[in-house]
């Protein structure tokens, strides 16, 4: 006898709360999306689409998920996936304390490090950190494409569910693995993520910006800062990808006929690709830089160390997006203003 279909809620139901959702619900899982009405109303009438750069597009009528604005609906789930931004994580976790079941997993895929140490403050529930490498943007109604490659990561427990959640993201062909430090992780992720702010800035594609030698040691600047703040912090951030930080700094800062050759190799990104602090700037959404460079101007501070780069990065993003605006600036601005 095979055993019940998982039952899934995604709390949180944005684009990347509704590709692990969706693909979720393409390989059998039992999914209910809590989000906003817009995103309701989009999928209502039009499903739910996911296209990828390398796979093959799933498409899911309504019929073959819920998608509910109200958090009450989570109380029937498994396991929990909470992809709100991270500056919302205080007021999902009373939203999950009043309606989640006292067995349930919840998985934190959200931006940052303290996600899991804020929603355990709240909760009764088993909470896990877990890390998105890929990114997702939304391309029309309820249609969200990844255009960047990717393992999901989750903390390891020994829990038959989180491995059933293992097998669903598989067939779907999405990776999930599992570690037992997904602190070092989520510090390794970060820091792969300093290049969402870098983003924001010039208002283009990543892949735009990427290919600018200037922007390139712009950024090899504010993660080479963040792996020495991490370090002497005694963190020892995981390699991230195809390349820990040390050699992603390597690879940045090579000239730019050489790391055309290899970027399809190392880095795999769609031409389209954006980062999500680029939509939200767009969108005139909250910034989750606090969580990103902020996050290592606050471990500077705390251990007695400076974070220059990162807080020239910070204080341009916050300005951005007081503004509303991206400030287009090139990979040669950036660069001159760390200079």
């Amino acid at each position: 006898m095979s055993a019940s279909p998982l039952n899934i809620a995604v709390f949180g139901a944005g684009s990347i709360g509704c590709y692990l959702g969706g693909q979720l619900a393409y390989a059998g899982a039992h999914v209910t999306f809590i989000g906003r009405e817009r995103f309701k109303t989009d999928i209502d009438a039009n499903g739910l689409t996911l296209t990828h750069f390398e796979r093959e597009e799933i498409a899911l009528s309504p019929d073959k998920f819920t998608f509910s604005l109200d958090p009450k609906d989570i109380s029937a789930a498994d396991i929990i996936l909470l992809t709100t931004k991270s500056q919302d994580t205080a007021e999902a976790a009373n939203s999950i304390a009043a309606h989640a079941k006292d067995d349930a997993v919840i998985i934190s895929f959200q931006n940052g490090v303290r996600n899991p140490e804020i929603l355990r403050e709240t909760l009764r529930q088993t909470v896990l950190g877990g890390v998105v490498p890929f990114n997702v943007t939304g391309t029309g109604p309820g249609r969200f494409h990844c255009g960047t490659e990717g393992d999901l990561t989750a903390q390891f427990i020994e829990d038959p569910r989180v491995k059933q959640l293992q097998d669903l993201f598989a067939k779907a062909g999405q990776g999930l693995s599992l570690s037992e430090d997904i602190l070092a992780v989520q510090w390794g992720k970060l820091l792969v993520n300093l290049n969402n702010a870098f983003n924001a800035l010039t208002g283009g594609t990543l892949k735009e910006g990427l290919l600018q030698r200037d922007y390139r040691r712009a950024l090899a600047l504010a993660v080479e800062e963040g792996l020495a703040v991490t370090k002497s912090a005694g963190i020892e951030p995981a390699a991230f990808g195809k390349a820990d930080a040390a050699k992603m700094i390597k690879i940045l800062r090579l000239p730019n006929f050489i790391y055309k050759i290899i970027m399809d190799k190392i880095v795999k990104i769609d031409a389209a690709a954006r980062s999500s602090m680029l939509d939200d700037l767009e969108m005139g959404r909250v910034s989750e830089i606090d969580y990103l460079q902020g996050e290592i101007v606050r471990l500077a501070q705390k251990t007695g160390q400076t974070a220059p780069y990162n807080e020239i990065i910070l204080s341009l993003v916050q300005t951005a997006f007081s503004k509303g605006q991206s400030p287009k600036l090139s990979g040669r601005d950036i660069y001159n203003k760390l200079k």
